[in-house]
């Protein structure tokens, strides 16, 4: 009996030393894959409520990971999740995301999201308990909304939120006094909360070591009533890059003529309008305008950066140019029309809807 007990507690702690014991709301996995970093206690004890999140949006979307633990690009700390890549891209998600789960506000812990180049057109409620938020990566989906519960992610410090449908910011907004790089260009906004520029302490007019602007709300609807700060900012006028973000691109507000000045537009030498109807099938018009006689190429690329089709090339004189770009062999997706000069380049999405 005395041997037999001996072995029992042997071969319990080598049984604990191969499966280690997690906390009730944990799940041991030892299977994972590389694209799951552990840091820290390096062992492999899984937040429950953490899964399920990822499992949901797996689900919900449809897509064909075997488990949570393959969705994106994922590091854990102490068993919860802190960095999530869910973009629409190498390293990301297999295929867009179009909705998230409730679910969603398990991730609690999470302090970095990527969430660029999805279908996402509204986020849930409880997106808002992602307290402990640090980066939020939103850009190129077709949000139409940011709830008024924004201002409880009051530890974000960046926020891109770049190429959407927005119309509106609310005033809880103001509550991100800790929000350092604001990236808003290319959306539908409208208007801005009044305390804008007395609650956020953002570098309004200047751009850090790698180049990259603080704030940034060129290609909006900004034309009265707008907050000093951002009405006086060197960058009340540009965008980033639609693709790579690598370079500064003019895009004015879209004003209807309220910034006729001559001072303004001869700042502006080139303007890529929003093609339409977009989405479309299979044909959208692209107008675009240049100031003075320039050579031009206009093209066509998917979402990897492949250029698909040459719609325009050649020396074109000053005033307004149209053309149109038919998708008919192309499938249903998200493409980028681009208009590039010998100085200049700038980006629209559009999606074609079969």
């Amino acid at each position: 009996m005395k041997f037999f007990l001996q072995y029992v507690l042997i071969f319990s702690f080598c049984i604990q030393l191969v499966f280690p014991q997690c906390d009730s709301s944990y799940s041991y996995i030892n299977d994972f894959p590389s694209s799951v970093t552990i840091l820290a206690n390096g062992d492999s004890c899984f937040f429950d409520n953490d899964l399920i999140a990822l499992n949901d949006i797996i689900t919900l979307n449809q897509l064909s990971y075997d488990t949570p633990l393959h969705l994106g690009t994922q590091t854990w700390l102490n068993g919860r999740l802190r960095f999530l890549v869910a973009g629409n891209y190498w390293g990301g998600v297999e295929s867009p995301l179009s909705i998230l789960p409730e679910s969603i506000g398990n991730l609690d812990d999470l302090r970095a999201l990527y969430l660029e180049w999805n279908n996402l057109s509204s986020l849930p409620e409880s997106f808002y308990q992602l307290t402990n938020l640090m980066s939020l990566y939103i850009s190129n989906n077709q949000l139409e909304e940011i709830g008024e519960g924004i201002g409880n992610l009051n530890n974000l410090y960046f926020l891109d939120l770049g190429y959407n449908q927005i119309p509106s910011i609310p005033d809880s907004f103001c509550n991100l006094e800790d929000l350092t790089y604001w990236w808003m260009f290319n959306n539908e906004l409208n208007q801005l909360p009044d305390c804008i520029c007395d609650s956020l302490n953002i570098n309004w007019n200047d751009a850090d070591a790698a180049g990259y602007p603080y704030f940034a709300i060129g290609g909006n609807n900004l034309c009265e009533n707008v907050p000093d700060c951002i009405a006086n900012s060197e960058y009340f006028h540009i965008s980033l890059d639609q693709f790579y973000y690598t370079w500064p691109v003019a895009d004015s507000q879209n004003c209807d003529g309220l910034y006729n000045s001559n001072e303004f537009i001869s700042s502006i030498d080139f303007n890529l309008s929003q093609p339409y109807p977009n989405p479309f099938n299979p044909k959208t018009i692209i107008t675009f305008e240049v100031s003075k006689k320039t050579y031009l190429q206009l093209d066509v690329f998917n979402l990897i950066g492949k250029k698909i089709e040459n719609i325009k090339v050649g020396h074109f004189e000053p005033g307004q140019h149209k053309a149109i770009w038919n998708g008919q062999n192309y499938p249903s997706g998200v493409y980028l029309i681009r208009m590039k000069t010998e100085d200049y380049s700038q980006l629209r999405k559009v999606i074609l809807m079969k």
